[in-house]
């Protein structure tokens, strides 16, 4: 060590590695919704951290307490979306309220029986969150326990560092066993090298020393490979998330993380430059989804729903972009190749000329095709009018959702416990 610089051996590193599971199982209080994150399920995650929401309605706005409820609200009702968050956006009316941590993760927890994200807090904060996990789930979190709880990312200070905070964060996660999800946010010519390649190995190392850290305070704690470097925009050296070179990064960290060391591993999809659900959005959106899907990551750092870089949460978005997911993830199952699924016997059957439409397969299997939920196939029958039809949808379906949803998910005796813990810890 020299000042506050830390050098960590090849042994040191080689050591942590050996102790990190290949995989881990995030918890639900629905135990149905456990993911086993490097075991073949995959992570479908909600944002952290955006400042501002928009909706058809309103337009632009900063977020509040009600849209962090309403949000969790919508993520619950999804088919896609399988880990909530306290934070699909900051909670801006209660900024500065030192209680804030609490008041969000109430909302999340009452609202959701799905896994659960958190952003950051400091080493305290990230007790009580946790605390309060406790009394929802109804189990200690422990060394050696259940996961309950994952950060949307513990991000390295790059270039080559650790802010204190995170540090602290990844101690407080660690002691308590568990999940540390590392992220590096690379700005390529900016806070790391402009090569693509260079960045890959830049990042490999800070998120080395991330697991070196968290095998330091408990050897074996559930570790997910986690990154979302952008090229940098160099007409303003600016991080630039709507750039097809965050795919060759994104990429080249995936096969860091599941190939050659054999973590869950996850990227950072559904990022766009755009501020405003347009053609730019949706194309920059898939782009990136496409990447960590096809390419064998684990989980996301959400982001969905997000535009303006992250800054903001569409609600129309969201539900857009679950299409989008559903899309990749039908790609994903691959093709059966299996004797049965060549159809032979049908394909002579019907021989030269003929017709598939009325046999047996057909319409047996036709209904396990992919059709859209908010997109139109049947464009025809839309007036030109019309043509934003997709946003309506959009719109149509979260307002359903939230019509829908309980107004809470915990029973009473749980959350009066909750209730009585923000109160006895509110500061």
């Amino acid at each position: 060590m020299e000042g506050s610089q830390i050098f960590i051996t090849e042994k040191q590193v080689q050591a942590a590695l050996d102790l990190v599971p290949s995989h881990f199982v995030i918890h639900g209080r629905n135990s149905e919704r456990n993911l086993d994150l490097g075991g073949g399920d995959y992570g479908v995650c909600t944002p952290i951290g955006p400042v501002n929401v928009r909706t058809l309605d309103e337009g632009k706005r900063a977020g509040t307490l009600k849209d962090v409820e309403n949000l969790a609200k919508i993520y619950q009702a999804s088919d896609v979306i399988n880990i909530n968050t306290n934070n699909g956006v900051e909670a801006g009316d209660i900024t500065d309220n030192p209680n804030a941590h609490m008041l969000v993760t109430k909302a999340l927890l009452k609202n959701t029986d799905k896994p659960v994200y958190t952003r950051l807090y400091t080493y305290e904060e990230l007790n009580e969150i946790m605390d309060m996990m406790e009394i929802v789930s109804g189990e200690k979190l422990e060394k050696g326990g259940n996961i309950w709880i994952a950060p949307g990312s513990c991000p390295s200070l790059s270039p080559m560092g650790y802010s204190r905070e995170v540090a602290d964060a990844i101690v407080a996660l660690a002691e308590r066993g568990q999940a540390v999800t590392l992220g590096s946010a690379t700005s390529t010519g900016v806070t790391g090298p402009i090569q693509i390649f260079a960045a890959v190995v830049m990042q490999n190392a800070e998120q080395l020393a991330g697991i070196v850290l968290t095998q330091l305070i408990n050897p074996g704690n559930a570790v997910g490979y986690g990154v979302a470097a952008c090229p940098g925009n160099m007409k303003g050296a600016r991080y630039c998330c709507g750039s097809p070179g965050r795919v060759m990064l994104q990429i080249g960290s995936i096969e860091m993380g599941k190939r050659f060391y054999n973590l869950p591993t996850r990227t950072e999809p559904y990022t766009t430059e755009s501020s405003v659900n347009d053609f730019q959005s949706g194309m920059e959106s898939y782009e990136g989804t496409m990447c960590n899907i096809l390419s064998g990551a684990d989980y996301q750092l959400g982001e969905i729903g997000t535009l303006d870089a992250l800054m903001t949460t569409s609600y129309e978005k969201t539900i857009l972009d679950e299409e989008i997911t559903s899309r990749l993830l039908y790609v994903k199952k691959g093709i059966d190749v299996s004797e049965e699924a060549a159809a032979l016997e049908t394909i002579l059957g019907v021989g030269s000329g003929g017709t598939f439409l009325l046999e047996d397969d057909t319409i047996d299997l036709m209904y396990d095709a992919w059709y859209p939920k908010y997109t139109d196939w049947n464009r025809d029958n839309i007036p030109d009018e019309e043509r934003n039809y997709v946003l309506k949808r959009a719109n149509a379906e979260w307002k359903r959702r939230l019509e829908e949803a309980p107004e809470s998910m915990l029973e009473q005796g749980v959350e009066e416990a909750l209730d009585d813990y923000i109160k006895v810890h509110s500061k």
